[in-house]
């Protein structure tokens, strides 16, 4: 599974130079003739085509990640580099795109790809079983198939956030772990993992480093035992809100990080709406942070789904001050708290989240 991206590493050793960088095998159609950054959205150069070979000329001040791609919207990509100085040579043969000259980095970053595709292999058989399965019983795939799905899609995420963390290992004196840290994510490597790696890693001052180590912070926040971090937003009525006038107030309270946009939010409020009815007169309580970025859909949803627990946001998307405090990716996400305003677990989902109350509550 090649990820592809753009981390200008701010605080590398800086160079005052161009990189020159060509396409050549068999190009296809749309070429890629797009170097772009994935974070910023900004298109770094457009490729020069002639004799069948495709030419960047990057002016490089910092050394970068590159992403090169056959269409402006950065959707069709195609390859991983590291501008740096040294010309690099990427061939396309069967489809598939290689690093086949550059620098000790880019050479390094080659195979660091090529392990992580490997280690990504069996996810891939799952989807195309998962597709199979889906067909056959027309998206209503019984409980027991279902659950089977999940069981190994966990034990593959294991294996393949192992592989990367021994690719990370394996890197420490140059520029990759850079790229994997910053596309793995701190959730899914683990707080120690990333953070002993940081304490010595050469490259740890590293501008694009700073989300990592912001991610850290988040990360702790949600650890079991952790203090509520307190967010400011409204609610629906536009009245100001804290998440602390809501944890630590004893009761057990589940923090549901959602949208209305999203699919997977939407379907996962009946078990939250369920178990909410089933525990609230227990001393159990639900507050939803909205990842919204319009009132009226928020509102909407709310009346829609049937939620009649408060509700918080600051109506900035992604951009929500919680995404970061509590390092939030991607939703649905949860934290339980305790009476005491304490984390207790993270991550509450379906049936664990209904066993989970009833180990607490139940009694």
């Amino acid at each position: 599974m090649t990820m592809l991206a753009v981390i200008c590493l701010a605080a590398c050793a800086k160079t005052e130079t161009k990189t020159e960088i060509k396409i050549v095998g068999d190009l296809g159609d749309p070429k890629p003739t797009f170097l772009h950054s994935l974070f910023d959205g900004q298109t770094l150069a457009e490729g020069q085509v002639a004799d069948g070979v495709v030419t960047f000329v990057v002016d490089t001040v910092e050394p970068c990640i590159a992403a090169i791609g056959r269409t402006a919207d950065r959707r069709n990509q195609i390859s991983t580099v590291f501008i740096d100085g040294e010309p690099i040579e990427v061939t396309i043969k069967d489809g598939e795109a290689t690093i086949t000259k550059g620098s000790e980095s880019n050479m390094k970053l080659a195979e660091a790809l090529e392990r992580a595709d490997h280690a990504s292999d069996p996810m891939k058989e799952l989807f195309t079983e998962y597709d199979k399965v889906h067909e056959k019983y027309e998206g209503k795939i019984p409980e027991d198939i279902a659950a089977g799905f999940d069981k190994r899609y966990d034990e593959i995420m294991v294996d393949i956030n192992e592989a990367r963390k021994q690719i990370i290992l394996d890197n420490k004196d140059n520029l990759v772990p850079v790229f994997f840290l910053r596309t793995s994510g701190t959730d899914a490597l683990g707080v120690e993992f990333v953070e002993n790696f940081l304490k010595d890693y050469k490259y740890k001052d590293c501008k694009m480093l700073e989300s990592v180590v912001a991610s850290i912070s988040g990360e702790k926040n949600k650890q079991p035992g952790a203090s509520v971090v307190d967010f400011v937003g409204k609610d629906l009525e536009g009245n100001e809100r804290h998440l602390t006038d809501y944890v630590g107030k004893g009761q057990y309270v589940l923090v549901d990080f959602w949208a209305s946009w999203c699919g997977p939010c939407r379907a996962e409020m009946p078990n939250v709406k369920a178990n909410y009815e089933k525990y609230h007169e227990k001393g159990f309580e639900v507050v939803g942070i909205s990842f919204d970025d319009k009132q009226e859909a928020w509102e909407k949803s709310v009346k829609d789904l049937g939620i009649t627990w408060p509700q918080i946001s600051d109506l900035k998307g992604w951009q929500c001050a919680a995404s970061d405090l509590f390092n939030i990716k991607a939703i649905p996400a949860t934290i339980l708290y305790g009476p005491d305003g304490k984390v207790i677990k993270a991550g509450l989902r379906g049936e664990e989240l209904g066993k989970t109350l009833a180990e607490l509550l139940d009694k």
